[in-house]
């Protein structure tokens, strides 16, 4: 149905969310929704960020862009302020966004579709509508039929779902439309310290520039990453508290242990580190990268459903957490 995208980024491209404190309805209706979209509009000018995508449910919003320059920070915060300000005015009290906007930098075609595909789909899989294009608090409607909001970044449509505007509009529906009803795919379990999502290769560089200390602070916008854990660090303080000698072999089916512990690893490796699933598989005796994402699939499930298995998984990871900053403290640690 499609070509491969030729488009490439000018620069840096992101998902962004942001939900209201407590999911309260920061957006419960039509005038505010239309207020948020001035606010972006304008913003999207102002600090020349490219939109591609944008969803606005009543107590959340999503967002593609692209930024050329390390200007995100300052355009969420036009954004977040300039709303919130509103909502006061209006008579709220209290915080409107809860913390900090969640923002995953995408270097992978593949996942760009998909994250765009997600977003123009959240009112569907919320059952507000029973079609995209009629949710009018979306772009989707811009990317499938003429006119419209002609601030927003099109270019990508033809550029993947062309040759032509018209014949790329009909494809990138057909490709939203596939996906109607098998529930929105998005590769939540690939993303790299909550902050990256791409091709191993992508994450490899990144990890590289972070260590070489020629990674940009602000461009990733993860307060995490200003000190990155090397997976051998985690490896070892995970063993070290549970009382293992190593992840690389074990009963994962037998051992309800040794499966807390590799769960922890690919957890803590998920959050902390800069690495892909194929680094994570290499220290789990050369499992498979699909065998990594099936067991932390599985085990969030569980442990989402299980109060207790959460409480006692949260005080394993302060306590790995606790042991590795000591280490590194006292000068006992390393990169790896």
């Amino acid at each position: 149905m499609s070509r491969k995208l030729r488009i490439q980024f000018k620069g840096a491209g992101y998902h962004i969310t942001s939900r209201g404190t407590l999911k309260q309805n920061i957006f419960p209706k039509d005038n505010d929704k239309a207020y948020f979209l001035r606010l972006l509009r304008n913003g999207a000018k102002r600090y020349r960020i490219d939109v591609f995508s944008y969803c606005i449910m009543n107590n959340h919003y999503h967002l593609a862009i692209r930024i050329s320059t390390t200007n995100l920070r300052e355009f969420m915060h036009y954004l977040g302020s300039s709303y919130a300000n509103y909502l006061v005015r209006a008579g709220w009290v209290g915080h409107v966004f809860a913390g900090r906007y969640k923002s995953i930098c995408i270097n992978e075609e593949e996942y760009f579709l998909i994250v765009n595909r997600y977003i123009h789909l959240n009112p569907v899989e919320a059952g507000i509508v029973s079609r995209p294009e009629d949710y009018a608090w979306s772009n989707y409607r811009n990317c499938i039929s003429r006119g419209g909001e002609d601030w927003l970044e099109e270019n990508w449509l033809e550029e993947y779902f062309g040759p032509g505007l018209a014949a790329a509009r009909r494809r990138y529906r057909q490709f939203v439309e596939e996906a109607m009803g098998l529930g929105v795919f998005y590769p939540e379990n690939e993303v790299v310290a909550q902050a990256l999502l791409g091709s191993e290769e992508f994450i490899k560089r990144i990890k590289t520039s972070i260590h070489g200390k020629t990674w940009k602070n602000g461009v990733v916008g993860r307060k995490e990453l200003a000190r990155v854990l090397s997976l051998r660090e985690i490896h070892d303080a995970v063993c070290g508290c549970l009382g293992l000698t190593g992840l690389e072999q074990g009963d994962y089916r037998g051992d309800e242990d040794y499966r807390r512990a590799c769960f922890l690893f690919i957890d803590m490796a998920k959050e902390y580190a800069v690495a892909s699933n194929g680094d994570i598989a290499r220290l789990l005796g050369g499992i498979s990268e699909n065998a990594v994402s099936h067991r932390f699939v599985r085990m969030r499930e569980r442990v989402c459903s299980d109060n207790a298995m959460q409480a006692r998984l949260d005080a394993d990871r302060k306590r790995i957490l606790e042991v590795i900053l000591s280490t590194s403290e006292s000068g006992g640690g390393g990169r790896v």
